[in-house]
């Protein structure tokens, strides 16, 4: 029997040689969250009141810029003239009919009426006003979109005082991005892989298989001598949160005890092959106020062995090659769309961008921890890469800023069933990022050929 010869091209594809991976310099610009003070003596007033300060001089600036000389800037406890315009810088908090109360729990006409459970908190009812350190005042106008802000955001409004005490506002003006450094060019593709909601506590077969075919693909023992090339190019993974627990059921001790040594295999496997920033999340065995202290060393002791594995925080900010990386494993931004009728990830993810704050309806509604001086949710640096973990489906766009600041926004899939991972380019299209889900597809390198610059 003849076989046919194969050419040497199709040999080439498959001999085995030696690849580098590639590597970038990191930084990690977490230390506001590694920092922060648990002093729990202290009231929740003190971190409003040091995110007013930081945001007044912030949008004192703006408001220049916007509009000039025109109007002066006043505080509540200033306004004399009714009907005169001016511009006033406060802190939103929203008036929810909805809105859970432990004194509506306690009492006596709701025992006796059992209350439904909800997860949506948006009524038709609801109002807004704006708060300084002396003062609140009622917000009207058609300008200010009650279901689309939430509270603890801080805005410059233009408006006026009427003879009922209520503000009229004629403008509104948000912080909007900082200014972003220039970002830089490589000579050729680099990649950051984003996931989050591994779920490894899951007892599920199928699950499991789905994450050994992640390390084969990352570790480049799947595919021909292209895939194995560009996976080299992957100089760091990001796992967003999610790796003990993603599901909407809590974790228990016994739980947690049996996937602790399963966690950490895997953490050592990722680590030994490429740098590992591993961040905890609302779910997992870690203190649930943000922002969270990194995973305690003691659940890891195969993984800390190598210096290439990282415990950070949650939220997460880093500097890779000059590109900075900012995000949460997702509950500020899940807290946002439950008290407002923003219904979509990156739309809240926008939001935030746009008022420079990564959970401000913290310490309202999601917990965290109390903070004297300084609001360590503040966006300082205007990133590169802005992501969310633990999504229900994956999503990427980008975002443009007022002074061109250009942001690449990703939500990674966060639970079982999706099985994908994100792959983000720093290249000179550094925008551009895809998703493969973990299937024999990715491992055996079928899937369709990577546009120039994609992932």
């Amino acid at each position: 029997m003849l076989f046919k010869k194969e050419s040497e091209t199709e040999n080439s594809e498959f001999e085995v040689r030696d690849v580098d991976r590639y590597s970038l310099e990191y930084l990690d610009k977490s230390e506001r969250f590694y920092q922060v003070s648990r002093d729990f003596c202290k009231q929740y007033a003190h971190m409003y009141a040091a995110r007013l300060n930081t945001f007044r001089n912030i949008l004192s600036n703006i408001v220049m810029k916007r509009w000039s000389n025109k109007y002066k800037i006043l505080k509540l406890s200033d306004i004399r003239e009714r009907g005169s315009l001016c511009v006033i810088i406060g802190t939103l908090f929203k008036i929810q009919t909805l809105k859970p109360s432990i004194l509506k729990e306690l009492s006596d006409e709701l025992e006796i009426i059992p209350q439904p459970a909800r997860t949506h908190f948006v009524h038709e009812t609801d109002s807004v006003v704006l708060e300084d350190e002396v003062q609140r005042i009622k917000l009207v106008g058609d300008c200010i979109e009650v279901h689309k802000i939430v509270t603890g955001v801080v805005c410059a409004l233009l408006g006026s005082e009427d003879d009922d005490g209520i503000f009229e506002v004629k403008d509104i003006c948000w912080p909007d991005c900082n200014i972003q450094k220039p970002l830089p060019h490589f000579s050729d593709d680099r990649y950051i892989v984003l996931i989050s909601g591994l779920n490894m506590s899951s007892k599920v077969a199928e699950h499991w298989f789905s994450i050994d075919l992640f390390l084969e693909w990352l570790s480049g023992m799947s595919g021909n001598n292209y895939y194995q090339e560009q996976i080299s190019k992957v100089v760091r993974v990001i796992v967003a949160g999610g790796i003990f627990n993603s599901s909407k059921n809590a974790l228990n001790d016994g739980d947690v005890i049996a996937s602790v040594e399963k966690v950490d295999s895997f953490c050592a496997a990722v680590s030994s092959v490429i740098p590992v920033d591993l961040m905890p999340g609302f779910k997992d065995p870690a203190g649930i106020m943000l922002p969270q202290k990194p995973f305690h060393y003691c659940l890891f002791p195969k993984a800390t062995e190598y210096k290439s594995f990282n415990r950070v925080s949650n939220p997460y900010e880093c500097d890779v090659g000059g590109f900075i990386c900012l995000g949460t494993s997702g509950e500020p931004i899940k807290d946002i769309m439950r008290y407002s009728e923003i219904d979509n990830y990156l739309d809240a993810m926008k939001s935030t961008l746009k008022w420079r704050h990564l959970a401000p309806t913290a310490p309202d509604t999601v917990p965290c921890t109390p903070c004297l001086d300084t609001d360590p949710f503040t966006i300082y640096n205007c990133p590169a890469l802005y992501f969310c973990g633990n999504t229900e489906e994956f999503a990427t766009e980008m975002f443009k800023g007022n002074d061109n600041q250009m942001l690449h926004r990703v939500r990674p899939d966060g639970t079982c069933e999706c099985r994908r991972r994100v792959t983000c380019a720093m290249d000179d299209a550094w925008w551009k990022s895809s998703r493969h889900r973990m299937s024999q597809e990715t491992v055996t390198g079928r899937f369709p050929p990577c546009p120039a610059g994609g992932g």
